[in-house]
């Protein structure tokens, strides 16, 4: 009896939270990357590259930074509700020797205008991790969350994307891998990149 009463609190509150996800979900705008400030987009990038210096991973064993670079196209010819990017991470100059390399790409953007110059981003891709002879470990990105500015509301020239200790959830490694990691990056575009509809 008890187990049937937590099953219909966790039911119950399950579908308290989709009320409260499901407008905002339903009023989500269409989402453009865009080359100039327009309102309404007519010059969308449809090719994006994001550079991160000094990436840093967190995780139980050691903490390591590596450089990062997102090149990527975007789907639907620049618009989306939300907008999907498919791309690719390269990571360099690691410390710790360490290095980082994305596996089973491609790696998704999925960017989510949430007001003017501003936009969520879920990231999802899988890396592969070695430092030194111990450390040979896979990590899923789910649904890490990022937050994007254009160059009108970031302290970047041209617009950044902002993640800060965000969940990497161990796949696949040996004895020594840690079962979680935490990821903290900002990256910034290479071009001025307008966050519009």
């Amino acid at each position: 009896m008890k187990r049937v009463k937590t099953v219909g609190l966790m039911a119950v509150l399950a579908l308290f939270a989709m009320a409260l996800l499901g407008p905002s979900l339903a009023m989500a705008e269409d989402t453009a990357l865009c080359e100039a400030d327009e309102e309404t987009c007519k010059s969308p990038t449809t090719h994006v590259h994001y550079l991160a210096d000094d990436m840093e991973v967190k995780t139980s064993a050691m903490d390591y930074k590596c450089d990062a670079l997102f090149l990527g196209d975007a789907l639907e010819e620049g618009l989306g509700s939300p907008l999907i990017i498919h791309g690719s991470f390269t990571y360099t100059s690691c410390n710790n020797s360490c290095t980082r390399t994305e596996e089973n790409g491609p790696a998704i953007l999925s960017f989510l205008k949430t007001g003017p110059e501003s936009a969520e981003v879920i990231t999802e891709a899988l890396v592969h991790v070695v430092c030194g002879f111990s450390i040979n470990c896979s990590y899923v990105f789910e649904e890490v969350l990022g937050i994007a500015t254009g160059p009108l509301s970031s302290s970047e020239n041209n617009g950044e994307l902002d993640i800060v200790e965000q969940f990497l959830n161990h796949e696949s490694g040996g004895l020594f891998c840690p079962k979680e990691g935490f990821l903290t990056a900002l990256f910034v575009p290479l071009s001025k990149t307008y966050i519009s509809s």
